[in-house]
């Protein structure tokens, strides 16, 4: 008996420390700054099947930014960064986000300047806009 009770309360402390959320934040170059950038353009991943660049341009603009999504090829050149992501899913009888990176580049180079991601593997109740949104703060905020 001693030992299901053992057993029990390590399966419940497992399951809440497994559920929690994990976000991280990298700053590449220091001295670069999203602080003075008004007009981003997110470059829309092509494995997307979600529609996470039309998500970041909703929460850019939900903070008063100029956005736009869409291939390298339609950026405008009033871009002032550039917004790469990569995300990942999990299927349980249902799509769940389990992993957005989210960096912010200038519009002349390839690398980020700064990145922050989000990782959660155990989530069943993802809500794919409110983490977009804490996300895109978390990258802005990163890069001031």
């Amino acid at each position: 008996m001693r030992n299901a009770v053992r057993f029990a309360w390590v399966l419940w402390v497992c399951a809440l420390v497994a559920g929690c959320a994990s976000t991280r934040a990298h700053v590449a170059e220091k001295g670069r700054s999203l602080r003075d950038v008004r007009e981003f353009f997110v470059l829309r991943n092509l494995k997307d099947n979600h529609g996470i660049d039309e998500r970041i341009v909703r929460a850019l603009k939900a903070r008063g930014f100029t956005a736009e999504s869409g291939p390298i090829t339609l950026m405008p050149e009033s871009a002032q960064a550039v917004i790469v992501y990569e995300d990942r899913w999990a299927w349980d009888f249902g799509d769940h986000l389990v992993y957005l990176r989210l960096g912010a580049r200038d519009p002349r180079e390839y690398l980020p300047f700064v990145t922050v991601e989000y990782s959660k593997y155990l989530e069943f109740t993802t809500q794919t806009d409110a983490v977009v949104g804490r996300m895109v703060g978390e990258l802005l905020a990163a890069g001031r």
